[in-house]
């Protein structure tokens, strides 16, 4: 987790907008693609976000394991025979 990410946000948000502009300027209108890349700025935040608070973390310690079957004291008593 503390390795950097290899894929750089800014540069394919660049990217997905260019081709946004180019190839699809004709089929999507402005107004569309406006939101379009306002929701990628967002999801990029989160994702951003995301990433900085599982990296600031500190780990948690192990949960205590339970005890097996056979360790584990039976849930029903055991009926004892009475003399």
């Amino acid at each position: 987790m503390t390795e950097p990410f290899g894929l750089d946000p800014s540069r394919i948000v660049g990217d997905v907008s260019r081709l946004l502009a180019s190839s699809l300027g004709e089929v999507v209108p402005p107004e569309a693609q406006l939101h379009l890349l306002n929701a990628q700025r967002e999801l990029l935040l989160a994702l951003a976000v995301i990433i900085e608070h599982n990296s600031t973390r500190t780990p948690r310690r192990p949960r205590a394991r339970r005890p097996s079957a056979a360790q584990a004291a039976p849930r029903r008593p055991e009926r004892v025979e009475l003399d």
